[in-house]
């Protein structure tokens, strides 16, 4: 876990313990890490397992370039502990609710979305065009609901004939659950890939941003409704996720005088 990752994880548990002040969070992270992510604040239970060491000090092209020890490549490994963070959290947290795997580079703006009682899975469609969707999957690997433990395992095997890592493979979790997925709407995890994948231009999914000072959340809406969560890298400022994270911050600058944005803003250290 780089110096970057660290400062998305601080934004992480500013912005959850705001609404979800009780959460327990399951974290795995490298031995180098492990010290530096205990120092970061948050009211959540953290438990903590340094068990990445294998990746340390690697980046994704590196990672890529060599065979796994499960999968094809030591890139689809590291993906895969998503999976055996879940597997983690079902054996040791005794929760009857469902457990969650979130990227560590989520900034929440209202409290995590209801589950319907009837949910076996829930995942959080892209929202981009059709070709793109064709190539990294239709859901994003970074905001899952696990409700049924084999639905891991469906995951876990659709990886070794997946055609993007454990991202499209979650489209066989998608079968397999049947009736039982819940597709969260797409003012949960928002990403740049929503504005600049989309089959519509960015300036069209812009205007469809707006503000409601009565909502229970930050108050930032998008196409009609509260805005739950945002999903970008905020202190990078490369290719399409710096160009997302300028235009948030020069949008949400805008409302500076609305007490919660402040505090949003503040939370990631827009200037």
């Amino acid at each position: 876990m780089g110096a970057s990752t660290l400062q998305d994880y601080a934004v992480f548990v500013k912005t959850l313990d705001v609404w979800e002040s009780s959460a327990h969070l399951w974290i795995f992270t490298d031995s180098a890490s492990e010290a530096a992510v205990r120092t970061i604040k948050t009211s959540a239970t953290v438990h903590i397992k340094a068990c990445l060491d294998a990746y340390s000090g690697k980046n994704r092209q590196q990672m890529e370039a060599v065979p796994g020890k499960v999968y094809k490549t030591q890139w689809t490994d590291f993906m895969y502990e998503k999976a055996a963070v879940l597997e983690w959290m079902f054996a040791e947290s005794g929760s009857s609710s469902g457990v969650w795997f979130l990227d560590a580079d989520i900034a929440f703006l209202a409290p995590l979305p209801a589950i319907p009682a009837d949910a076996k899975v829930a995942l959080s469609p892209h929202y981009i065009r059709s070709g793109d969707e064709a190539r990294y999957g239709k859901y994003n690997g970074g905001f899952t609901w696990f409700g049924d433990k084999t639905l891991v395992d469906v995951w876990k095997a659709a990886g070794f004939k997946a055609r993007f890592y454990e991202q499209s493979a979650l489209e066989d979790v998608a079968a397999a659950a049947g009736a039982g997925l819940y597709e969260f709407p797409i003012q949960v995890n928002f990403g740049w890939w929503r504005m600049f994948q989309a089959s519509e231009t960015a300036a069209t999914i812009q205007v469809r941003f707006s503000l409601m000072r009565a909502d229970e959340g930050v108050g930032i809406r998008y196409d009609g409704a509260p805005l739950q969560s945002i999903h970008t890298h905020f202190y990078d400022t490369a290719s399409a996720t710096g160009a997302f994270n300028a235009w948030l911050n020069a949008y949400t600058a805008r409302f500076n005088s609305h007490g919660p944005i402040r505090n949003f803003r503040r939370a990631v250290q827009f200037s």
